[in-house]
This record gives C-alpha cells, sequence and structure tokens, in this order.
C-alpha cells in the first residue's frame, strides 16, 4: 500500500495507537522493577523505533532517554549485523561504547520481526542502583578514568533466540553490590520490551506489515515537517550562549553557537576545552538528545518526539574535547554537568531566535533550564547483615524552573514547558521505609533567588541523618557550586546548590558541591538546598502585589522584598508612597554605579528608523531599521552590525569568589536588559544576531 492511500483519520489512530503501546511498555516496567528510582522516581523510558534505530515514539518520563536509544540500536547493528535474531535481547551500557547517558542508565533491545522481517527495535532504558565501580552507585567525583567507575559493557545478548545467556548475567550479577535488585530491575526492562513487542506485532496483523511501515514513515515525515515549518519561524541568523561547567574553582567553557538558515538548525560547540579527568566529559550523542528533546518542548510541544524532530537538527562536538570525549575519560556524570550546561546553552541560543522571530511559541520564552541546577546525591550503608546497600536521593533533582515572560516559574521542578514531568521524588514516608534514614524536613527553599518582574521557582531544601545504622556515606554531585542560573529580559540569576553537614550538637559545616566518601554517622545531619533558575524581567517592576504575597508565604523577608523589589512592607501591609521612592532611587543609584558604555551612542537613530516597525533582538531591545533601541526608553543602544550590549551602562557586582553578576541597564532609565552570572572578565555570554540585523549594516 502506498504513502498516499493514508488518510489523515488513520495516520492519527496509529500515532496514538503506537503511543500506548510505549505507555503500555513504560508502565510494565514501573511494575514490574523493584527499585524505588524505578518504582517511584521513574527513572526510565521505553522506545519503539525504526528497523535503522530511527526513533518512532516514546513513553516513560526520561525524555533524554528516547534520543540515546536509536544510538544503542544503531551500535548494536554495528556490532551484530545480520545475525540479529527473532528472540534476542541485547544489553550495553558504555557511553563509549553504545550505551546511553551514563553506565547505570542501560539500554535494553529487543528486535521486532513480522513475517520473518525486522521491522522495528524496542529499547528500553532505565537507571540500575549499581553498576559496580570504585564506589555504590557507581557515580563517584572522585573517578579519574572510565575503569574506575562502573561494569562496561558493549552490546552483547542477554537472550540469544529465546535462550537466556546464563554467563552474561551472571557477569553482570558478580560485578554489581546488590545483583538482585539489579537483575530484577533488568528483567523489568526486559519484560517492558515484550509486552510492546507483542503489542506491536498485533497492530502489524491487524494492519498488514506493509501499511504499518508505510504509516510509520508518513508520521516520520510529517513531524520533520512541522519541526522544519516551525524554524522557519525563527529569525535567521547566528546565536550564541556561553555557559561554564565547575568543578570547585576551575570552569571550564562552553560556547555554544546556532545558526538558524531556511528550515535548519546547527549548533557549534568549537571551542570547548580538552576532555578531563574529571567524571563529567560527555559524548555527541548525548548532548544531541538533550538538546533536541528540550529544544522540541518548546517548538513542537504538542506533538510526541519522534525522529523527525531530529533530522533537521546537526550538533559539531570537536573531536577529543570534553564534549566529544575517548576512553579513558570519566562519563558517570555525561549528562549532567557538562552535557547539561551545553544542551542549556543550545536551548537559551533557541530562545533568542524566538524571541527575535514570529514564531507562535514566543509566549513559551524562559530562561535557562533548571535541570543544570540538580544536586543528586547517591548513599550507602551496610545493612545488619553485613550487606552493602544504598539509594539514589532524587529530591536533589527537584530545582525550580526559570521564568516566562508571564509568569513565576514552578516550584520543585525542572521544565516551566515539556510534554511531562522528567522525575519524581520518592515521597518521604517511602524513602523512610525503604532505607535507614528519618527525614527532618522537606520543602521549598525560602529566598530571593531568580528575583525578576516573575520571579523564578524555587528548589527542595531537606534535611535528613541516619536511623538504625551507624552511618550513612554519600556522593555528592552539585552542577553548580559557584554560578547560578541566570534569567532573562532583566531577571536576575537564581541560586546555586549547597550542602551541609550538621553535627550532633548543631554545628554546621558547607561541604563542596561535588564530594565523594561524606560520612555522615548517627546523630549527625545533611542539609541540601538545590539550586533555583533565574527571573524574567526586571525585579522592579514586579507587581507589589505579588511581592507582598511572597513576604506572606514566607519566601521572602521584609528587608528583602525592601532591597531586592524595591517594595515597602510594613506588618504585610504595601507602602505605596514608599515604594515608588524607594524604586526610583533603586533606579538612580544602578546608573551612578555602573561604568559607561563600552561604546555609548550619543548620535540619534539613523534618520527614519524611529519610525520603522519594532522587530525584537533580544527582550526589552528592538531592532528598527539598523538601530537598536531600548524598548522602556527609546534610547538609542547600538548601530549595525553592533552588539546591542555595546550601549548599556554595565554594573558589576560580586557573587562569590571570581564571579560576578553583571547587569547591562537602559542608559536613560536604568532598568535591566540583561543580568549575567559570569566569571569575572569573561565576555558577555549572549550574543544574539539575526541575519536582518547584521544586513542593516551601512554598506
Amino acid at each position: 500500500m502506498t504513502n498516499a492511500s493514508l488518510d489523515p483519520i488513520e495516520l492519527q489512530v496509529l500515532r496514538s495507537r503506537l503511543q500506548a503501546v510505549a505507555e503500555e511498555g513504560a508502565i510494565t516496567i514501573e511494575r514490574t522493577a523493584i527499585s524505588p528510582i524505578i518504582s517511584e522516581s521513574r527513572d526510565y523510558s521505553c522506545t519503539l523505533l525504526e528497523a535503522n534505530g530511527d526513533l518512532i515514539v516514546a513513553g516513560g518520563a526520561i525524555s533524554h532517554h528516547f534520543g540515546i536509544c536509536g544510538h544503542a540500536v544503531r551500535a548494536t547493528l554495528a556490532t551484530h549485523g545480520d545475525s540479529v535474531a527473532p528472540g534476542d535481547v541485547f544489553f550495553c551500557n558504555d557511553p563509549h561504547n553504545g550505551g546511553g547517558l551514563h553506565a547505570q542508565d542501560v539500554v535494553v533491545q529487543l528486535p521486532v520481526f513480522v513475517d520473518g522481517e525486522l521491522v522495528a527495535w524496542v529499547a528500553n532504558s532505565g537507571h540500575m542502583l549499581d553498576m559496580g565501580g570504585m564506589v555504590f552507585g557507581s557515580w563517584s567525583p572522585d573517578a579519574t578514568d572510565c575503569y574506575q567507575e562502573a561494569l562496561r559493557l558493549p552490546p552483547v545478548r542477554l537472550f540469544r533466540r529465546g535462550a537466556e545467556q546464563t554467563d552474561v548475567w551472571q557477569i553482570i550479577r558478580t560485578n554489581v553490590r546488590v545483583p538482585d535488585v539489579v537483575e530484577m530491575d533488568l528483567r523489568g526492562l526486559v519484560a517492558g520490551c515484550e509486552v510492546a513487542r507483542d503489542k506491536l506485532v498485533g497492530i502489524a496483523q491487524l494492519m498488514g506489515r506493509d501499511h504499518l511501515l508505510d504509516g510509520i514513515g508518513e508520521l516520520r515525515r510529517r513531524a520533520e515537517h512541522e519541526m522544519r515549518r516551525r524554524i522557519t519561524q525563527l529569525a535567521d541568523g547566528v546565536y550564541r550562549y556561553t555557559g561554564w561547567t565547575e568543578w570547585h574553582d576551575e570552569r571550564y567553557e562552553i560556547p555554544c553557537t546556532m545558526t538558524v538558515a531556511g528550515d535548519t538548525l546547527h549548533f557549534d560547540f568549537s571551542g570547548a576545552p580538552g576532555q578531563t579527568n574529571h567524571f563529567f566529559n560527555t559524548k555527541p550523542h548525548i548532548i544531541t538528545a538533550q538538546i533536541v528533546g528540550d529544544g522540541s518542548d518548546v517548538l513542537t510541544h504538542d506533538i510526541p518526539l519522534s525522529q523527525g524532530m531530529f533530522n533537521p537538527v546537526t550538533v559539531h562536538c570537536p573531536a577529543n574535547s570534553i564534549v566529544n570525549s575517548n576512553p579513558p575519560a570519566p562519563v558517570a556524570s555525561a549528562h549532567i554537568d557538562v552535557s547539561l550546561t551545553a544542551s542549556m546553552a543550545a536551548h537559551q541560543c533557541i530562545m533568542l531566535a524566538v524571541a527575535a522571530g514570529s514564531s507562535d511559541v514566543a509566549r513559551l520564552l524562559t530562561g535557562p533550564v533548571a535541570p543544570s541546577a540538580m544536586a543528586i546525591q547517591t548513599w550507602a550503608y551496610t545493612t545488619p547483615q553485613g550487606y552493602p546497600d544504598g539509594w539514589m536521593m532524587l529530591d536533589g533533582a527537584m530545582a525550580g524552573t526559570a521564568a516566562a515572560y508571564d509568569r513565576d516559574g514552578t516550584d520543585l521542578c525542572n521544565f516551566i514547558v515539556a510534554r511531562k514531568p522528567i522525575l519524581e521524588a520518592i515521597d518521604v514516608e517511602m524513602l523512610e521505609a525503604w532505607y535507614p534514614v528519618l527525614v527532618d524536613f522537606k520543602r521549598i527553599r525560602p529566598g530571593a533567588f531568580g528575583a525578576g518582574r516573575f520571579r523564578g521557582g524555587s528548589g527542595c531544601n531537606m534535611r535528613f541523618g541516619p536511623y538504625g545504622v551507624d552511618a550513612v556515606v554519600g556522593q555528592l554531585l552539585a552542577v553548580r557550586e559557584h554560578l547560578p542560573p541566570n534569567g532573562s529580559g532583566g531577571g536576575r540569576p537564581g541560586s546555586v546548590s549547597e550542602f551541609v553537614l550538621r553535627s550532633g550538637a548543631g554545628e554546621e559545616r558547607a561541604l563542596p558541591g561535588k564530594s565523594g566518601a561524606v560520612v555522615v554517622s548517627a546523630g549527625e545531619s545533611i542539609e541540601f538546598r538545590i539550586g533555583s533558575a533565574g527571573g524574567h524581567g526586571d525585579p522592579l517592576d514586579r507587581d507589589p502585589d505579588a511581592v507582598a504575597r511572597d513576604v506572606r508565604l514566607t519566601r521572602l523577608t521584609e528587608a528583602e522584598a525592601l532591597s531586592v523589589y524595591g517594595v515597602a512592607i510594613v506588618d504585610g501591609a504595601i507602602d505605596a508612597d514608599r515604594t515608588a521612592r524607594t524604586r526610583a532611587r533603586l533606579l538612580r543609584e544602578r546608573l551612578d554605579a555602573a561604568r559607561p558604555a563600552s561604546r555609548p551612542r550619543s548620535a540619534p537613530a539613523t534618520e527614519g528608523d524611529r519610525e520603522r516597525p519594532a522587530q525584537t533582538i533580544y527582550p526589552g531591545v528592538d531592532q528598527r531599521g539598523g538601530t537598536a533601541f531600548a524598548r522602556s526608553s527609546g534610547a538609542v543602544l547600538a548601530h549595525a552590525p553592533d552588539a546591542w550590549t555595546d550601549g548599556c551602562p554595565v554594573l558589576e557586582q560580586p557573587l562569590d569568589g571570581a564571579v560576578v553578576e553583571r547587569s547591562y541597564l537602559d542608559p536613560v532609565t536604568g532598568r535591566l536588559l540583561l543580568v549575567e552570572a559570569v566569571p569575572a572578565g569573561a565576555a558577555c555570554s549572549v550574543v544574539s544576531s539575526p541575519r536582518r540585523w547584521t544586513e542593516a549594516a551601512p554598506a
């Protein structure tokens, strides 16, 4: 049957059926695995892929898994080729050789045959509680090469033509600390594959094999067509955003340059540093999965993620760099630090192009995504029977989202725009029931973080200690120690993550964000305060009633309301006159304290430009002809093709050691146009150069 015979209704029914198959496979994983990280936190996924590894549809909670399963299938095909047979089940976990996000996120793959022909794959990924290596959980900041980190397997068979490969299972069991738990979770992934396979074969038998394949191909083509259509709504040009990955006081610059050309996006990470002996080296397939997964949440959030979203996107990661590493580079955190910095920078490039274009998703504009503020931990202990055990504290992933252009960020959540939640924290009651801990409190972190006209959401603040055991030993994996996530459109940065060890006597000691083998003994406790994303718009433009509400909810103190937002609140009541005076004073003080613009524009706008239609270069900055204006005051900031930031007075304030908060001001009003937390002396982290701006320069 030809593609022309597939009518729109039939295609929609097929898409819904395929989505239901993936979700049923995912639910099977959740209900058959036994570790809370899968059954409670939902760190797993189920994907359906074409015979060549192209993504059809996915279910489960981890969208970053969706994009890496095709990489695993293609590696399996390259290794095993024509020997793939019905009843085979493959396994891989090495990011350097066919694996997924990191060694703990194993990928189980099952080929689907119909009438003797390989027509599809089911590939499931889930986080295993332990995969061996130097520490429980296989996630050590002290590892200096991949050989120390975990058991690493290339694509191998768990089942051959339906027969269990007991030698492979025994290799895995022998190398992990909790073999029964890992085996049951692996079997849960296999069960999810089998359920999805059976359902997919049933659809093929109902529709006919060729009809099914035609439909899958047409769905891919339509998804790609729509992705390309929406890319054309972005403003052609070059956009750059620079992020930094931290290792205590070391900083690794991750520059991302995105080129929008017609219906394509190209991301270039040239200039990234060479691979390091720290555990956060990453791989191109991981960065690509995160870029497309996060970017499509904005551009095509109403369409299920599929290969069609990947095809218009290319990513360049220079060889032997921190974004394209090779053995022996350690990669236990390959999907967190560097890769999240890279995907966050790419996401911000997309947001810059959204703001500068005509896209109907401009209403979804936000600052840097919150996952880059997470502070996950793994904890281990010895059972009364003398066996090792432990858990992963995914509450550390509950950061607050960035503010949007018209709303506050969301507390305890990673994305303000997404198809579904990424992770769920284990309930306190479940955590205490499963493991020897007692939780003192778990709450939203208070404080004036991510201030803006719309503020960022808040992260998790939690304290717990060992209960019933002598001690627990942890690996602390905070992403942001000194550099908080930036805001957008004049919003201020969010907060960094912090760990505090509290003695039995109540004395507190701050711990480095990346710490290995942290011992918390009986009577002691550990507290973590998860970072938050940035705000949107100048905090002095926030509705005073919204500020007063945050004070009532104890998110802010009255002193913070006055100093950050300029809102005077006494005994819960707003003093409107004092608020107006305070805000006017704070605006003046900014201009008085700022250094002059690097290229001040005292000359008038190019003749006729003020009368031209306004087109956004950056939120709060408009292009009219060949001149850039501050939207709120009409002040001239730059003439094409110069950077609009060149015409802004700059205010710098120290944040933490060698980190500064740098603000680019409207030269007339003093309002914040762009605020960034950057290493002292760094260039501006944001460059927005729509083609219409660079081409507006005089000949």
